[in-house]
């Protein structure tokens, strides 16, 4: 009995040697539950039946952010609380939102679900997308098995019957939530971050870039924020050479419903992100990465991408098929007038007319540059808010 205490004490040593003195102090502290943890999840992360077990863990889990032992941890999760892919999914995003936000926001006030459904079914989606392009390789007759479909069944069922093979299949492809399961697990096992390696932390989607205000949007949520980030290139992400912040330029409820007010803020003033909400509820836009001003000829690069929010999740990056990624001009007669991202004149992924109040998207049936489907219910819309 002695040797297995002693052998206990030389596991749990060399464990904890494997931290500094500092991540030691903190993983002996007990840590207080914030209101936006899901309690089960926090349970899970810390309580175990020995100090050994939860050591191991804590190193597998926080320091070497192994893949491998995430599904081990949510299927002691699905044993202890019989809950389906979908409530796992949903318990990090509400948990780890909040930590990565670092704002002073109930984010209990948002909706999480769209980013829930968006990093369950988006590498499927992909995939389904990527064979139906194939489909022309089929022989006469022959069925194609719907695996997006069975993905679906299978996330929402409980409990979970979804085995390692697929769980780390779709981890794998989904980084996005591995990076908000490594923030629940860091804070679960050391409590709150410091504001050392922020900048590291914002390149590598670990926090939020630095916003100059928290009421920055009317029609972005947190979770919404949180999911476009991901697509950002690192120069809007953060920088340690200059003030870098996010903050609300224009906003039509604010500042009314002007294109020139709306072209005379966003040219010259770097890379922007546009939102739109149409008069049918849709909501999307584009991130354009150049800096924008008046031109009779489409520019921008391959950071560009657009976006679509409600009602469904997807962003479509650049396919470099073309170089049409941005465009602006006002004035002109003999020219289209507005702002443009995607496929051509009269056929783009998202076009605002010059009057502020129309618009279209039209993919037929995808839009060339970025592969993206029809953003809205129709093809044409009425803008309802800008921001």
């Amino acid at each position: 009995m002695g040797n297995q205490i002693s052998q206990k004490n030389t596991k749990e040593e060399e464990l904890l040697s494997k931290w500094s003195s500092k991540e030691q102090e903190q993983l002996n502290q007990t840590k207080d539950l914030p209101s936006c943890f899901v309690k089960e999840l926090f349970a899970s992360f810390t309580e175990h039946a020995t100090r050994t077990e939860y050591l191991e863990t804590a190193y597998k889990l926080v320091k070497l952010k192994d893949t491998d032992s995430i599904y081990p941890f949510f299927q002691t999760c699905v044993h202890k609380y019989n809950i389906s892919l979908k409530v796992f999914v949903s318990w990090i995003v509400i948990s780890a939102i909040p930590l990565w936000f670092d704002q002073k926001v109930n984010t209990k006030n948002y909706d999480s679900s769209r980013l829930v459904d968006f990093l369950l079914n988006h590498a499927k989606e992909q995939e389904s997308q990527t064979s139906q392009s194939m489909d022309w390789l089929l022989e006469p007759g022959e069925k194609k098995e719907n695996d997006h479909d069975d993905w679906e069944l299978k996330s929402i069922c409980s409990p979970s019957q979804i085995d390692s093979n697929e769980f780390i299949n779709w981890l794998n492809n989904t980084p996005s939530f591995f990076r908000l399961f490594c923030l629940a697990a860091e804070y679960a096992f050391f409590g709150s971050n410091n504001a050392k390696g922020l900048h590291k932390r914002r390149l590598d989607h670990m926090v939020s870039p630095q916003l100059n205000s928290i009421t920055f949007s009317e029609l972005l949520s947190p979770f919404d924020y949180f999911l476009l980030s991901q697509y950002l290139p690192s120069t809007s992400l953060s920088s340690d050479t200059k003030d870098l912040s996010h903050q609300l330029i224009f906003s039509s409820k604010r500042d009314g419903v002007s294109w020139q007010v709306f072209v005379n803020t966003i040219v010259g003033s770097g890379s922007v992100l546009i939102v739109i909400k149409s008069k049918d509820g849709s909501i999307f836009g584009g991130y354009v990465d150049e800096t924008l001003y008046q031109k009779t000829d489409w520019y921008g690069n391959t950071s560009n991408f657009l976006f679509q929010l409600e009602p469904k999740c997807g962003v479509w990056l650049s396919t470099s098929t073309n170089d049409h990624y941005q465009y602006l001009c006002w004035g002109k007669k003999s020219l289209p007038n507005g702002f443009g991202m995607g496929g051509q004149f009269d056929y783009s992924g998202l076009w605002i007319d010059s009057d502020f109040l129309h618009g279209h998207s039209r993919a037929g049936p995808a839009c060339s540059t970025f592969k993206s489907p029809q953003l809205t219910q129709e093809d044409t819309f009425l803008v309802d808010e800008v921001e």
